[in-house]
């Protein structure tokens, strides 16, 4: 057995938030010299949206890690784990397969905040080392934004992960800017929201709605480039309902824009038929033949 692979492998558990649990499993499997194998673990954890730290734990996830043997040596290698997401206030059953190389190594914790909705940024390497870097440098890193359609699957049952990197324009200090959201009056506060943001989590803020300050949760949507809020009921806050002026304005400009477009409406007279348009006498006579 080769013990520094072992070792290599461990580490990578360690740090894909799995801890040292699979440790004994992990070295019984390799030291039978499996050619393929999957070490299952499972967790409960906190549903996200939660604001108590001391809540149930009902979000159920299930992992499956699968490791392979190299065809050449003793070496094993970890390079993607299946998991299932089952919450106690959703039906349906969540599921994902990561791939660490091309995933940017999306760790436990991460995948249950994209299985739940949410969107995360990660500092990633965008190279490999062996696509004409010379050698010794090292690969460009930059943060890059994920996000899961849960709305869809593709041909592995599998929901496309979306990456935004920086010159998408994803501005989130500027998402924020734009809502009348109380507390974040000083550089301290804005920063806190922020990383709570990037880290995939909900913020917990309050919004003025009219004269009235609403407790609300909000979260990144770096695809609209603009953030999510929902009250306490986890309802989607849209925007309609925080500046109605606005609305109201829109509602007035395509008004206006209709009665632009046909003058005979705002006048009250009946526009004349268009060449192609039948008289209803016309239509009434006319049969389609099968």
């Amino acid at each position: 057995m080769n013990e520094n692979n072992l070792e290599y492998l461990k580490k990578t558990l360690d740090g894909l938030g799995f801890g040292s649990r699979l440790n004994d499993v992990l070295e019984t499997a390799i030291r039978r010299e499996m050619p393929a194998f999957s070490l299952g673990i499972t967790s409960e954890r906190r549903p996200l949206d939660a604001k108590d730290m001391n809540a149930p734990r009902t979000d159920h996830l299930s992992f499956a890690i699968n490791f392979n043997r190299s065809k050449d040596s003793d070496m094993y290698f970890l390079n993607t784990y299946d998991v299932t997401l089952r919450k106690a206030d959703n039906p349906i059953v969540m599921s994902q397969r990561f791939d660490l190389a091309r995933d940017h190594r999306i760790t436990a914790l991460q995948a249950h905040k994209l299985l739940s909705g949410l969107s995360l940024e990660k500092e990633v390497f965008l190279r490999a080392r062996d696509d004409g870097q010379q050698q010794g440098t090292q690969p460009d890193k930059v943060n890059m934004w994920f996000k899961l359609n849960l709305d869809i699957t593709d041909a592995y049952g599998n929901h496309p992960l979306r990456t935004f990197r920086p010159e998408y324009g994803y501005d989130l200090a500027d998402a924020l800017g734009k809502y009348p959201l109380k507390g974040l009056d000083t550089a301290e506060k804005v920063q806190e929201a922020q990383a709570t943001l990037r880290n995939g989590n909900y913020f917990h803020a309050e919004l003025t709605i009219g004269k009235k300050n609403v407790p609300v949760s909000i979260a990144a949507n770096p695809q609209m480039k603009t953030i999510d809020i929902y009250d306490k009921n986890r309802v989607e806050i849209r925007d309609e309902a925080i500046f109605p002026e606005r609305a109201a304005a829109r509602d007035k400009e395509r008004q206006q824009q209709a009665t632009a477009e046909n003058p005979a409406h705002h006048t009250g007279r009946q526009a004349e038929p268009l060449p192609w348009e039948q008289e209803p006498e016309q239509q009434e006579g006319q049969k389609r033949g099968r």
